[in-house]
Protein backbone atom coordinates (compact mmCIF):
# COMPACT_ATOMS: atom_id res chain seq x y z
CA UNK A 1 0.00 0.00 0.00
CA UNK A 2 1.10 3.46 -0.99
CA UNK A 3 1.28 6.11 1.36
CA UNK A 4 -0.76 8.79 -0.24
CA UNK A 5 -0.33 11.69 2.46
CA UNK A 6 3.36 11.28 3.06
CA UNK A 7 3.71 11.39 -1.19
CA UNK A 8 1.88 14.52 -1.24
CA UNK A 9 3.75 18.36 -0.48
CA UNK A 10 1.98 20.53 1.24
CA UNK A 11 1.12 23.63 -0.57
CA UNK A 12 3.63 26.17 -1.58
CA UNK A 13 2.57 28.89 0.77
CA UNK A 14 0.11 29.71 3.30
CA UNK A 15 -1.66 32.12 1.63
CA UNK A 16 -2.70 29.88 -1.11
CA UNK A 17 -5.94 28.06 -0.93
CA UNK A 18 -7.91 25.75 -2.42
CA UNK A 19 -8.97 25.46 -6.04
CA UNK A 20 -12.60 24.53 -6.68
CA UNK A 21 -12.68 21.19 -8.53
CA UNK A 22 -14.82 23.03 -11.16
CA UNK A 23 -12.59 25.85 -11.57
CA UNK A 24 -11.94 26.76 -15.24
CA UNK A 25 -7.88 27.46 -14.61
CA UNK A 26 -8.20 22.96 -14.39
CA UNK A 27 -7.77 21.64 -17.44
CA UNK A 28 -5.79 18.97 -17.61
CA UNK A 29 -6.12 16.17 -15.42
CA UNK A 30 -3.39 14.77 -13.21
CA UNK A 31 -3.76 10.87 -13.91
CA UNK A 32 -5.73 8.99 -16.86
CA UNK A 33 -7.84 7.19 -14.10
CA UNK A 34 -8.26 10.61 -12.21
CA UNK A 35 -9.95 12.54 -14.91
CA UNK A 36 -11.63 14.11 -12.37
CA UNK A 37 -8.89 16.25 -10.80
CA UNK A 38 -7.21 18.75 -13.14
CA UNK A 39 -5.07 21.25 -12.98
CA UNK A 40 -3.96 24.01 -15.17
CA UNK A 41 -1.84 22.54 -18.82
CA UNK A 42 0.47 24.85 -19.08
CA UNK A 43 3.25 26.22 -18.94
CA UNK A 44 4.11 23.31 -16.87
CA UNK A 45 3.50 19.81 -17.43
CA UNK A 46 0.93 18.64 -14.76
CA UNK A 47 2.80 16.68 -12.18
CA UNK A 48 4.58 20.16 -11.34
CA UNK A 49 1.39 21.47 -9.80
CA UNK A 50 -0.15 20.99 -6.31
CA UNK A 51 -3.20 18.75 -7.02
CA UNK A 52 -5.09 21.04 -4.55
CA UNK A 53 -3.80 24.67 -4.65
CA UNK A 54 -3.17 24.42 -8.38
CA UNK A 55 0.18 26.48 -7.59
CA UNK A 56 3.72 25.92 -8.98
CA UNK A 57 5.40 22.96 -6.82
CA UNK A 58 9.41 23.89 -7.15
CA UNK A 59 11.33 20.22 -6.90
CA UNK A 60 14.13 22.15 -4.36
CA UNK A 61 11.18 22.77 -2.02
CA UNK A 62 10.72 19.02 -1.94
CA UNK A 63 14.01 17.53 -2.35
CA UNK A 64 13.59 15.59 0.79
CA UNK A 65 10.73 13.79 -0.12
CA UNK A 66 11.73 13.20 -3.74
CA UNK A 67 14.55 11.24 -2.41
CA UNK A 68 13.04 9.01 0.00
CA UNK A 69 10.63 8.47 -2.74
CA UNK A 70 13.58 7.17 -5.19
CA UNK A 71 14.86 5.02 -2.46
CA UNK A 72 11.44 3.34 -1.75
CA UNK A 73 10.84 2.86 -5.44
CA UNK A 74 14.54 2.68 -7.53
CA UNK A 75 12.90 1.40 -10.30
CA UNK A 76 10.60 2.83 -13.30
CA UNK A 77 8.52 0.17 -12.80
CA UNK A 78 8.20 -0.23 -9.29
CA UNK A 79 7.09 4.36 -9.20
CA UNK A 80 4.51 3.20 -11.87
CA UNK A 81 3.21 0.35 -9.69
CA UNK A 82 3.00 2.52 -6.47
CA UNK A 83 1.42 5.30 -8.76
CA UNK A 84 -0.97 2.90 -10.05
CA UNK A 85 -1.90 2.37 -6.98
CA UNK A 86 -2.29 5.57 -5.15
CA UNK A 87 -4.30 6.61 -8.02
CA UNK A 88 -6.96 3.61 -7.48
CA UNK A 89 -6.95 4.55 -4.06
CA UNK A 90 -7.91 8.33 -4.76
CA UNK A 91 -10.22 7.02 -7.00
CA UNK A 92 -12.18 4.78 -4.45
CA UNK A 93 -11.83 7.66 -1.80
CA UNK A 94 -13.54 9.80 -4.49
CA UNK A 95 -16.26 7.29 -5.52
CA UNK A 96 -16.76 6.62 -1.67
CA UNK A 97 -17.50 10.31 -1.04
CA UNK A 98 -19.52 10.73 -3.67
CA UNK A 99 -21.75 7.39 -2.49
CA UNK A 100 -22.01 9.18 0.89
CA UNK A 101 -22.69 12.37 -0.68
CA UNK A 102 -26.21 11.06 -2.43
CA UNK A 103 -26.77 8.87 0.34
CA UNK A 104 -27.08 11.90 2.42
CA UNK A 105 -28.79 13.98 -0.47
CA UNK A 106 -31.44 10.86 0.00
CA UNK A 107 -31.74 11.49 3.09
CA UNK A 108 -32.28 15.37 3.43
CA UNK A 109 -35.04 14.43 0.42
CA UNK A 110 -37.08 11.72 2.27
CA UNK A 111 -36.96 14.48 5.27
CA UNK A 112 -37.47 17.28 3.79
CA UNK A 113 -40.69 15.45 1.87
CA UNK A 114 -41.81 14.13 5.74
CA UNK A 115 -41.98 17.93 6.91
CA UNK A 116 -44.18 18.66 3.81
CA UNK A 117 -46.24 15.95 4.44
CA UNK A 118 -46.22 16.92 8.08
CA UNK A 119 -46.98 20.84 7.28
CA UNK A 120 -49.62 19.92 5.37
CA UNK A 121 -51.35 17.51 7.88
CA UNK A 122 -50.63 20.12 10.45
CA UNK A 123 -52.24 23.05 8.07
CA UNK A 124 -55.62 20.88 7.64
CA UNK A 125 -55.63 20.25 11.01
CA UNK A 126 -55.46 23.82 12.13
CA UNK A 127 -58.04 24.95 8.88
CA UNK A 128 -60.32 21.90 10.58
CA UNK A 129 -60.22 23.28 14.24
CA UNK A 130 -60.77 26.99 13.04
CA UNK A 131 -63.63 25.93 11.49
CA UNK A 132 -65.22 24.54 14.22
CA UNK A 133 -64.75 27.15 16.74
CA UNK A 134 -67.85 29.04 16.88
CA UNK A 135 -67.74 33.00 16.28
Amino acid sequence: MVKTEASLPSPPSESASAVPLDSSIRTSPIHPDLTEIQVPEEPLPAYRYHPVTCQPIEEQDFQAELEKLRQEFPTKETALRAQEQAAKEVKRTLEEADKRKGDIQRAMDKKTKERDTEMKVLSKYQEVKASDIPA
